[in-house]
C-alpha cells in the first residue's frame, strides 16, 4: 500500500456535541478501510509490539521489598534489568543543572511514561490483546492508590500530592518517594499531555483530590490567576509550560464532574499569560513574575510549543473556543516575528516587541558570539536564553526551547481550526508548512548544537554514533504523519518513514527502545513513549489520532 494510497481518504472534521464538548476525529478515531481492503499491520506496529512486551515482562517493578506493575524509569537493553547505579553517560547534559533525580534512577516516574501508557491502550486496540489495556490499568491503578507524597507539618511540600513530575518519583527500591529532598521535594508537571480519563476511570476520587491540589498548591492567587511551577502556595516562577498542565487539569476536570468551577479555573490560568501579552505584537512571556530575568521579557517557543498545545488539549476536552483562540494567537504571533525567510528557520528567542535574540550563535554572558555553539557554564542562568536560530535537535530536556513541539502544535492548531466543518485556518498551515522546511533543512538528525561540546564530552560515543534522543523522533514522525494529512502530500508521510528507518537502526535493541544511540539504556525521560506513540501514528496514518505529546 502506497503512501498516496493511504492520504486519498476523508478527513473527518470536528463536531461538538448538545452540551458543547469538543468531539474530535484525535478523541473518536475510526477504522478505515482502502481501496476496499483492510489494512495490514505495519513493521512499525511490530517494534512498538516487542518493545511493549518486553516491558510488561522485564520492565516492570521487581526491585525492593514490594513488587508492583509501575515500569522503571532506567532498564539496561544489554540484561533487562533497572540498574540500582545506571553509568550517567550524558544525563547531566540532557537533564540539566546536575538534576538526576529527573532521572528517576532505581524506580518510576508515570509522568513521563504518559504516552507508553498511551501507546499500551493503543496496542490492545490494535490487537485485540487486553494484556496491554490490563498492563496499563494495572500501572496507573498502583500509582494512584500508592504513590504520594507523605502528607504532614513537616515539610512545606508534604501535602499528598502525587510522586512524579520534575523533581519526585517513586523509588522502587525503597518503595518510598525518591528524588529532589529525598523525595520531599516539589510537585511540578509540564509539557507532557497526561491520561487524566483512563487515571479518572480506574480511580476517580483520588484524580479529583489531584486536580483540587493542583488548585490550592499551584495557583497562588485565586483572583488573577497567578501559578507557580511548585506546590507551595507561595509566588515562584510561573512557567507557561507547568500553567498549561494546569489549564488541561481543570479542564478535564470540568468535563468529568460536569461542574463550571473547574472551567473557570481553567480560563481563569489560562488568562493569567493572555494578559500579559504584547498588544502590538501579540508576543507573551514565559513566565511574567520572574521580574528582570529573560523568561519575563521573552517569548520563546516554550510557549508556542508546549503551552500552545496543552491550550489546544484543553480545549479539545472542553470546547471552550477562548483556549483555543489564545493557542492559535501565541503561533501566529511567533510566526509573524520568528520566521527568518532567508534562513529558513525560526529564531529561538524573541523580545516582546518581535526583535530576534542573537544573529544564530550563542552568546556568552557579555553578550558575544561564542565559538563552537558551546554553553559550558550552566549555573549561569542566562546560558539556558536560546539566542539565534532555533536547535531542532535539542538535547536538554526542558530549558526554554521546544522545536518539534511548536511543529506539532502548529498542525494540531490547523486540525482544530476545521471545526464545524470550517476549510481551516491557512495561516496555521503555513506556520506548519515552515516548521516542516526548518525540519527538513536540519536533517539528519543529529547532536544539537547547543550542548554538543558537552555532550560529546561526557558521551563519546555519540560522535561516531550520531542522530537523536527518542523523543526529537517521535515528535518529528509524528508532525509529519499530521502534516500529510493535512496537505495530502505524500513527501511528508515518506519524511516520517524515513525517520522511523533511522530510529529503528540506530535504538532498537534486544526487544527494547533506546533513549539515544549512544547509550545502551531504554530511559522514560529520552521520550522513548513518545516514539512507541509516534510509531503508531505512522502505522495508522489514515486515522486522526491524538498525537505524540
Amino acid at each position: 500500500m502506497t503512501p498516496r494510497t493511504l492520504l486519498a481518504v476523508a478527513i473527518t472534521t470536528i463536531v461538538c456535541l448538545s452540551d458543547g464538548r469538543a468531539v474530535t476525529p484525535q478523541q473518536e478515531p475510526s477504522r478505515l478501510e482502502i481501496a476496499g481492503q483492510e489494512r495490514s499491520p505495519s513493521k512499525w506496529r511490530s517494534y512498538v509490539e516487542r518493545c511493549l512486551s518486553t516491558l510488561i515482562a522485564h520492565g516492570r517493578d521487581h526491585y525492593g521489598p514490594v513488587k508492583s506493575p509501575l515500569l522503571m524509569a532506567v532498564i539496561d537493553s544489554r540484561t533487562l534489568t533497572s540498574p540500582e547505579e545506571p553509568e550517567l553517560f550524558a544525563s547531566l547534559i540532557r537533564l540539566e543543572e546536575g538534576r538526576l533525580h529527573r532521572r528517576g534512577e532505581r524506580g518510576s516516574n508515570p509522568w513521563y511514561d504518559q504516552a507508553t501508557i498511551r501507546s499500551l491502550y493503543r496496542m490492545s486496540e490494535l490487537t485485540g490483546n487486553a494484556e496491554y489495556r490490563k498492563a496499563a490499568d494495572a500501572y496507573l491503578a498502583y500509582f494512584l492508590k500508592h504513590c504520594r507524597k507523605r502528607r504532614d507539618d513537616q515539610n512545606v511540600y508534604h501535602n499528598g500530592m502525587p510522586a512524579w513530575g520534575t523533581h519526585i518519583y517513586w523509588d522502587c527500591y525503597r518503595d518510598r518517594p525518591g528524588g529532589d529532598l529525598d523525595g520531599a521535594g516539589p510537585h511540578e508537571i509540564l509539557v507532557y499531555h497526561p491520561e487524566w480519563a483512563q487515571m479518572q476511570r480506574l480511580d476517580a476520587k483520588r484524580v479529583r483530590e489531584i486536580v483540587d491540589g493542583i488548585w490550592n498548591w499551584h495557583i497562588v492567587d485565586k483572583k488573577t490567576g497567578q501559578h507557580n511551577r511548585h506546590d507551595d502556595a507561595r509566588a515562584g516562577c510561573d512557567f507557561a509550560f507547568s500553567g498549561g498542565s494546569f489549564v488541561l487539569a481543570f479542564a478535564f476536570m470540568h468535563r468529568a464532574s460536569k461542574e463550571a468551577a473547574f472551567l473557570d479555573r481553567a480560563l481563569l490560568v489560562a488568562n493569567w499569560h493572555w494578559q500579559h501579552r504584547d498588544r502590538k505584537t501579540g508576543l507573551v512571556p514565559d513566565a511574567p513574575s520572574t521580574g528582570a530575568r529573560y523568561d519575563a521579557k521573552h517569548c520563546m517557543t516554550c510557549v508556542t510549543g508546549p503551552f500552545a498545545s496543552q491550550l489546544l488539549r484543553a480545549y479539545e476536552i472542553s470546547g471552550e473556543r477562548r483556549l483555543f483562540d489564545m493557542a492559535a494567537s501565541y503561533i501566529k504571533a511567533y510566526d509573524a516575528h520568528g520566521w527568518d525567510e532567508k534562513r529558513g528557520s525560526y529564531h529561538g528567542m524573541l523580545a516582546l516587541d518581535g526583535t530576534p535574540v542573537g544573529g544564530g550563535l550563542e552568546l556568552d554572558r557579555t553578550g558575544k558570539p561564542i565559538p563552537g555553539q558551546t554553553r559550558k557554564d550552566q549555573s549561569n542562568y542566562g546560558a539556558w536564553a536560546p539566542s539565534g536560530l532555533v536547535d531542532i535537535w535539542r538535547t536538554a530536556i526542558y530549558s526554554y526551547e521546544f522545536p518539534l513541539v511548536a511543529a506539532q502544535a502548529a498542525v494540531y492548531a490547523y486540525e482544530l481550526s476545521k471545526s464545524g466543518g470550517h476549510a481551516g485556518d491557512p495561516a496555521l498551515l503555513r506556520t506548519a508548512n515552515r516548521w516542516a522546511r526548518a525540519i527538513g533543512n536540519d536533517l539528519p538528525p543529529r547532536t544539537g548544537r547547543r550542548w554538543k561540546r558537552e555532550l560529546e564530552e561526557a558521551m563519546p560515543a555519540a560522535a561516531k554514533t550520531g542522530g537523536t534522543y527518542a523523543e526529537n523522533y517521535g515528535r518529528a514522525i509524528s508532525f509529519y504523519v499530521h502534516l500529510a494529512r493535512a496537505t495530502g502530500e505524500t513527501k511528508h508521510l515518506a519524511q516520517a518513514e524515513s525517520l522511523a528507518q533511522e530510529a529503528v537502526t540506530k535504538l532498537f535493541r534486544n526487544g527494547l527502545f533506546c533513549g539515544h544511540p549512544a547509550k545502551p539504556y531504554y530511559e522514560s525521560t529520552s521520550g522513548v513513549g513518545i516514539l512507541l506513540y509516534a510509531l503508531l501514528e505512522l502505522d495508522s496514518p489514515a486515522e486522526s489520532l491524538r498525537g505524540a505529546f
